[in-house]
């Protein structure tokens, strides 16, 4: 399983254009992109399941040790970047609170959800996937390019 690295560069440079601001380096490869979507969905096609994101060179950072690591996940023909962390909700009594949870996002479009455990999660994701297929609300979820750009 190769791990990658995604940055996050807003600092302007005049070797590359201005609205590359995604770099994506595994292995000895580094590609720039526009939209971070882009980027996740390199990153997945090349055989990339985990991640860091970083919004600065690895130079400037003090200590590496407290950077999160993302898995990528194929469900169904969806790609979303799952993170252990911790998640607000809501409980009982309307009070917000926060605890720790796996975090699913899809790449592109689509809504967050978390849970638990791994296979929990996974179970949510499957229906939020059932949903946007079956477009009950008639909201274009289903329309070229929307929803099959991110689509694997």
């Amino acid at each position: 399983m190769k791990e990658g690295r995604l940055f996050f560069i807003n600092t302007p440079d005049p070797d590359r254009p201005i609205e590359l601001k995604y770099r994506v380096e595994f292995n000895d490869i580094q590609k720039w992109f526009g939209k971070e979507e882009d980027a996740l969905i390199f990153l997945f096609d090349n055989g990339v399941r985990k991640y860091q994101s970083f919004t600065k060179e690895l130079g400037e950072y003090k200590s590496l040790k407290n950077i999160q690591t993302f898995e990528l996940w194929k469900l169904e023909n969806r790609v979303g970047k799952v993170i252990y962390d911790y998640q607000m909700y809501i409980d009982k009594n309307d009070e917000v609170k926060k605890r720790k949870a796996y975090i699913w996002r899809f790449v592109g479009y689509g809504r967050s959800c978390f849970a638990e455990t791994k296979e929990e999660l996974k179970e949510k994701v499957l229906s939020f996937i059932l949903y946007y297929k079956d477009d009950p609300e008639e909201c274009g979820h289903n329309i070229y390019p929307y929803y099959t750009r991110y689509y694997r």
